[in-house]
Parts: C-alpha cells; sequence; structure tokens
C-alpha cells in the first residue's frame, strides 16, 4: 500500500480579521504531484507555507498537518527534524536567494546540505541539471551571484535548487511564472519527471489548467473551500462549483 507522505486533515488558516481557508484535506503519496489551483488572490500560497511551516505569528493555522509519518502541525520549519522539511520553490525567486552567495555556493549547498564549494562529482550533478534547465552555458552561471542574473535565470535557479534537496516532498509556488511558455512547459515535465524518479511527493501552486492537468491529483479551493479533489479531469466534472465549470469550458 502506498501510504501517503503529505497528509492534511480538517487544516484551516486564518488570520485576525478573517478566515482565509477552512476544513481543508487532501493527502500527497510517494511518487505523486497535487495541483492545487483557485482564482487569483485567495491566498493559495499561504497554505503552501502553512505546510512548509513558515507563516507568520499573525497567522492561526489548526488541523492536522503530517509529513513523512510525523505530525508537524504548528511545528516551524527550523524546529522540525530534517526529514520533515520540505523543499520549496518561491514564486519570488530574488526574494528567495541569498543575494551575497554565489549561484555555485546555492546550489551546493542545496545538494550536500554542507558545502558551498563544488567537487568534480557535484560539478558533474550540477551542470547536468543546469542544461536540463535551459541554461546554455552553465559554467558561466556558477562564479555569478542573484543580482547579476535575469528574473528567469533566478527563476530556474530556485528551481534547481528545489530538485538538489533530499526532501521528501517538493512543494512550488508558481514555480514558472517569469518563464516563457515552452520552457514553462519543459520545466514543469522535469518537476514531474524527477518526484516520479526519487519518489517524492510533490504540491504545485498553479494558475496554469494545462499543467493541472498533467498531474496526478488536483485540488480546487474558492471562497476558502475545497470545490473539487482528485483525479483532475474527475474532479473538475464532478463538481457543479462555478470556477471548475469555468475550467472545464477550457478543457478541448
Amino acid at each position: 500500500m502506498n501510504l501517503p507522505i503529505v497528509s492534511v486533515n480538517q487544516l484551516s488558516v486564518s488570520t485576525s480579521s478573517r478566515v482565509l481557508f477552512n476544513d481543508i484535506t487532501f493527502d500527497v503519496s510517494r511518487g505523486e504531484l497535487l495541483a492545487i489551483m483557485g482564482p487569483s488572490g485567495i491566498g493559495k500560497s499561504m497554505l503552501s507555507r502553512a505546510i512548509a511551516g513558515f507563516t507568520s505569528d499573525t497567522i492561526q493555522v489548526r488541523g492536522h498537518i503530517s509529513l513523512s509519518g510525523y505530525d508537524v502541525s504548528n511545528i516551524p520549519l527550523l524546529n522540525r527534524p530534517a526529514a520533515q522539511r520540505p523543499a520549496f520553490i518561491f514564486q519570488d525567486a530574488l526574494q528567495a536567494l541569498n543575494p551575497l552567495v554565489s549561484v555555485e555556493g546555492q546550489l551546493c549547498l542545496a545538494l550536500t546540505s554542507s558545502q558551498t564549494t563544488l567537487n568534480k562529482v557535484t560539478k558533474k550533478t550540477i551542470i547536468e541539471l543546469l542544461n536540463k534547465l535551459e541554461f546554455s552555458d552553465p559554467e558561466s552561471i556558477l562564479p555569478l551571484y542573484p543580482g547579476q542574473l535575469s528574473g528567469g535565470q533566478r527563476q530556474r535557479i530556485c528551481i534547481a535548487i528545489g530538485l538538489l534537496s533530499n526532501a521528501e516532498v517538493l512543494i512550488a509556488d508558481e514555480p514558472t511564472s517569469a518563464l516563457d511558455p515552452i520552457t514553462e512547459q519543459e520545466i514543469l515535465t522535469l518537476i514531474r519527471e524527477n518526484i516520479k524518479e526519487k519518489q517524492l511527493a510533490g504540491i504545485l501552486i498553479t494558475h496554469n489548467l494545462q499543467s493541472a492537468l498533467a498531474c496526478d491529483k488536483l485540488l480546487v479551493i474558492d471562497e476558502g473551500k475545497m470545490v473539487a479533489y482528485g483525479p483532475p479531469k474527475e474532479a473538475l466534472n464532478a463538481s457543479p462549483h462555478s470556477f471548475c465549470c469555468s475550467l472545464k469550458a477550457l478543457i478541448a
């Protein structure tokens, strides 16, 4: 039996003035990628941050979050054991990267957890991944700092950091928003393949229906509630909710 790596049960997320999400329940097993969709501005990123364990003190999180069989509900990221710390690909790559550490240092640290200088083996691994991420000359990128990269390059370095991590859970928050459509689909395919190959549990926050349909499961949230959940097309077809109907209309 393929037990879930991520299990979320009756999760509620709120601020002092309003409830963002209420009674959210889902699970993700090894090798699965779950897409989370919903209208813009409902706070999908806050849901992923609650799961990862780095919400601010002004956010209240209730319910149960289990990662790799351990209850991590309301345990901040840095207080969790290493196995319960998800890899996270942020939408805002400029904020996510350390401006004072070179690309080489950040990629090497993601791969080794302790080193910031590449050796022959780690360099080969990183160069191969950067080639897959559409860097035409990966070696020239390594000594640069985030401020010297374009927005698309920074986004792809963030994706590389997430893929190099040894975490069992990968959360990607609009990871390809700064990329052109062709590169976007190629990199999302790479993320899916990585999750299958390493048998990770993946969560993808996206506005892209095509990307969501390629995932194993789809969770649609609107007005703070689950309105669809399951295999993507089945979940959409089974839901009478207006947002799901608008998505179904886009499917040829």
